[in-house]
């Protein structure tokens, strides 16, 4: 355990997270004001899942014990020498311990990269932790990136008008049709090339996809694909619930992390029709806000048809880059 003596805040503790500290990050999670949302729940079993690819996870204490956030370190994943860090931490916490955190962040990174030719950490950080990204700068690190959170309320939408929504020789499937009919593999293939276009190491190798679609954060009521005549796979959306709020006050979303239309099927209605469906999944369900997030930059300006069918920007969110020594930009 590292102590940092801070003159005008008392003694703050910066540790490697162990089992036992689980359930506390998930109670700092649900109750702290001004933190992001989430893809994943504020259970222990969530965070246990989130950091269990960590290098290296620490968790940050004030003077009284208390968890006033968490980083980590994470493995790369498929082809890329992509190091993703997680910085979370309370917005009123200091400059100075946030410095601390993030110091200890791109120094696990610098010590991973040694044996990751080409390796660089990425970061994605909301607006809401400027502390954390002047921490960031100061260290080499450059914005890369800007993504836009959005949300639609679905009070006024009619559950009757999406139930008959539909398109010319296109059939729109649940996750669990999707299962049945063994096309799970068609939706991973067309998910890898649509994204491929996308910023960000964002495509789903096997591997990949096994894990996403067997994680916690993952929710098959909210993940659907679209089927032309022949029966092949034309388009999908795979979901999540996201969460924002603290408890008491939190707002549970249907959420799109991922949705694709086939090239030559784009500009026909067919992204459209596949948001309404998931609109319906979530009324259904009980859910009354539909939620996804894109790059404003995306080449396809998917951003304009998310504002025509009524989605509202409500969170800024940045990717930040630090390259290892001698990789360049």
């Amino acid at each position: 355990m590292t102590l940092l003596d801070v003159p005008d805040t008392g003694h703050w503790s910066v540790a490697q997270v162990d089992t036992v500290d689980h359930p506390p990050i998930a109670d700092f999670l649900a109750t702290t004001h001004g933190l992001s949302g989430r893809k994943f729940g504020a259970d222990s079993r969530d965070v246990a899942e989130q950091l269990a690819s960590a290098f290296e996870a620490t968790v940050l204490r004030d003077g009284l014990g208390r968890v006033r956030g968490y980083a980590a370190v994470h493995h790369p994943h498929g082809d890329e020498p992509e190091i993703i860090g997680d910085i979370v931490i309370d917005p009123s916490v200091p400059s100075d311990i946030v410095d601390d955190v993030v110091r200890a962040v791109v120094n696990r990174f610098e010590r991973a990269a040694g044996d990751l030719p080409g390796a660089y950490l990425r970061v994605i950080i909301g607006a809401n932790q400027p502390a954390a990204i002047d921490a960031l700068v100061r260290r080499g690190a450059y914005r890369e990136a800007e993504f836009i959170r959005t949300r639609k309320p679905l009070h006024s939408e009619n559950r009757g008008e999406l139930e008959r929504a539909g398109a010319p020789g296109i059939t729109v499937i649940s996750w669990a049709e999707v299962i049945k009919r063994g096309l799970g593999e068609q939706v991973r293939r067309l998910q890898h090339s649509t994204f491929l276009e996308h910023f960000g190491n964002m495509s789903k190798s096997p591997e990949d996809w096994e894990h996403h679609i067997t994680s916690r954060a993952f929710t098959p009521d909210f993940s659907i694909a679209a089927l032309d005549e022949s029966g092949d796979v034309v388009g999908y959306v795979l979901g999540s619930t996201f969460t924002s709020g603290v408890a008491g006050a939190q707002e549970f979303s249907a959420h799109t992390d991922y949705i694709g239309v086939r090239p030559d099927l784009r500009r026909h209605g067919l992204g459209e029709l596949l948001l309404k469906n998931i609109w319906l999944a979530a009324l259904r369900r009980g859910l009354t806000v539909a939620s996804l997030g894109t790059d404003i930059n995306n080449r396809s300006k998917a951003h304009l048809l998310y504002r025509r069918l009524g989605y509202v920007a409500v969170e800024q969110q940045y990717s930040y880059r630090i390259d290892a020594a001698g990789s360049g930009q």
